[in-house]
């Protein structure tokens, strides 16, 4: 097996399921046995029942059948293995099952995570295998963890598309450069710097300017970076945070992120951490999308694309036409 092979099993909690089903079938059981399947008659013409009295008797059959149904439905949990690795998604039912090729991993344009109120409550869910135009293609049904699984198969898909000219520069380079086409500097991600204090509201055109980068070519946003092109550093906005490190102002981002564009998203997104002149700032590598991105902001939706130096919006009509060409 592939050291980059990943092994998912259904949860835990799925077992549970089954057990409340047994437990709740077995409390009709006796009666639908005694009333549908003779099972008075059965005991009767047994050479057994001078022995054993019925209620023992009837104690017993129930146990085995209880038992058998537990065990089988024990395997059924255990058993099924999803198994994905750099070529193939398959799903593994057993020896007498066979295994089912579900996908080709390359097939695969995104991974989205679908949960219910009681999936979110347990920590488990389908994952929804997408292809690059948006159609499923394969279901991992009952996924323990189902974002830690989900960013776990992000690195076996091959990002498509190149990355913009400015990807692979430093930090110093982009900001000697200027903003462009490809590059765009934000002072903060939180912290305010004319009211002098955090303003969750400065998270929309952060996000819009990724946004915008992954429906043109890509870029590089660089946080923690004035217009004029001087490194401001993070520090205001890592006092604004509970957690006053990269971490913290990580997860900032990324809270924003899922709730404004999409967790489905984040793969084409890079953070990291770089020092500029002593100070820590947050360079976004942006990778093109492979279909259309949203920006939900106070209720409304919104598709941005790169323009120049400056992240514009469309109208529906701009959209949607823009869409068909570029999608």
């Amino acid at each position: 097996m592939p050291s980059n092979t990943i092994l998912i099993k259904k949860s835990p909690f799925v077992f549970f399921k089954y057990l409340v089903f047994i437990t709740f079938f077995f409390a009709f059981l006796p009666f639908l046995a005694v009333w549908f399947l003779g099972l008075r008659e059965t005991y009767d013409a047994l050479s057994v029942a001078g022995n054993i009295s019925y209620p023992i008797f009837l104690t017993i059959v129930m146990t085995i059948i209880e038992t058998a149904i537990i065990v089988i439905s024990f395997l059924a949990w255990y058993i099924p293995t999803y198994r994905i690795d750099d070529q193939e998604i398959i799903y593994d039912r057993g020896s007498f099952m066979g295994v089912k090729k579900l996908a080709d991993t390359q097939q695969v344009g995104d991974v989205i995570v679908r949960q219910g109120p009681l999936a979110r409550r347990f920590n488990y869910g389908s994952l929804i295998l997408r292809s690059f135009d948006g159609e499923p293609l394969a279901k991992i049904a009952d996924a323990p963890s189902p974002r830690i699984r989900a960013e776990e198969i992000d690195p076996l898909i091959e990002p498509p598309g190149e990355e913009a000219p400015q990807a692979s520069a430093s930090a110093e380079e982009l900001i000697a450069a200027g903003e462009s086409q490809y590059v765009e500097y934000k002072a903060s991600l939180l912290w305010d710097y004319r009211q002098q204090k955090p303003n969750k509201a400065l998270y929309t055109p952060v996000m819009k300017n990724v946004a915008g980068f992954m429906n043109a070519t890509g870029g590089v946003l660089l946080i923690g970076v004035s217009d004029e092109g001087e490194a401001l550093g993070l520090e205001p906005d890592f006092n604004s945070l509970q957690r006053q490190n990269v971490d913290g102002f990580e997860l900032a981002f990324n809270m924003a992120f899922n709730k404004m564009i999409g967790v489905e998203y984040r793969r084409f997104v890079d953070v990291t951490f770089p020092e500029v002149n002593g100070k820590v700032i947050c360079k976004v590598d942006v990778r093109p999308a492979t279909r259309p991105v949203y920006l939900q902001d106070k209720g409304k939706e919104q598709f941005y694309i790169r323009a120049g130096n400056g992240s514009q919006p469309l109208s529906m009509s701009q959209a949607h036409e823009y869409i068909s060409e570029r999608f």
